[in-house]
């Protein structure tokens, strides 16, 4: 597990990769930032996820490309950061390409049944899914936080359960990163003191803007054709509300 300050600072130095999705709180996996491989201007057989004669596989984009979790193998279990068990804090960089600066963000969780390795889905959403809006097409390393994530309620999770959340941040043109901590639920009164929530790991930047998605009455076709069908979706994507998360 990577404290606050860390992941920060490795965030920083590796602003200028492909990938760009870092959880800053409470941890994640581990540093999937990286790239390898040869970019497609320099070998036509590079398409962002490549398997080399051998086997092995390069990443020309960086890993976080790869469902369900950047291509992280999961933490061994007894390194697991803890997590209260009625939910906490999540927070996270999104950082953006140049002429990137929409995304939409999902956050789910993947339970480890007894017996698996590795949780069999990640189907449980923990938080609406919204868009955040960056202040430029420029690179930016913002930070996001949601204090309070809590379980879902149809589920029944106890101290000790190992769950995984994972982070989705899909571009405006559609393509996915994903990126995950793994965690074990605990009392409250459990976390460890160096876990504490505070204004300095757990902030939303001034110049983000957080969108809400909701879905709208189907148009049907007794609907009135005045107006084109690119003025009907514009309308559509204006008809956004603004969520404060904090």
């Amino acid at each position: 597990m990577y404290g606050f300050l860390r992941i920060y600072a490795v965030a920083t130095a590796c602003i200028s990769a492909s990938a760009h999705l870092v959880l800053t709180y409470p941890g994640w996996r581990g540093d999937n930032l990286h790239t390898n491989g040869t970019l497609p201007e320099d070998d036509p057989n590079a398409l962002g996820i490549n398997q080399l004669e051998n086997g092995t596989l390069t990443y020309p984009y960086g890993m976080q490309w790869m469902y369900p979790c950047g291509g992280m193998a999961q933490t061994a279990n007894v390194n697991r950061t803890k997590w209260p068990l009625g939910g906490g804090a999540l927070s996270f960089q999104p950082g953006w390409f140049p002429g990137h600066s929409k995304a939409l963000i999902y956050v789910n969780i993947g339970i480890q049944e007894q017996g698996m390795k590795a949780p069999p889905n990640y189907s449980h959403p923990v938080v609406p899914p919204f868009q955040l809006l960056g202040p430029s097409n420029d690179y930016y390393p913002g930070q996001v936080c949601l204090p309070q994530v809590r379980m879902p309620a149809n589920l029944s999770l106890g101290a000790g359960d190992l769950i995984t959340i994972q982070v989705i941040e899909t571009a405006q043109h559609g393509a996915a990163l994903y990126s995950c901590v793994d965690i074990e639920l605990v009392e409250p009164e459990d976390m460890p003191e160096n876990m504490t929530v505070t204004p300095q790991n757990c902030y939303n930047s001034t110049d983000l803007t957080f969108q809400s998605l909701f879905t709208t009455a189907a148009l049907t076709a007794g609907a009135p054709t005045a107006y084109g069908t690119s003025t009907i979706l514009i309308a559509t994507l204006m008809a956004f509300w603004t969520v404060l998360l904090v």
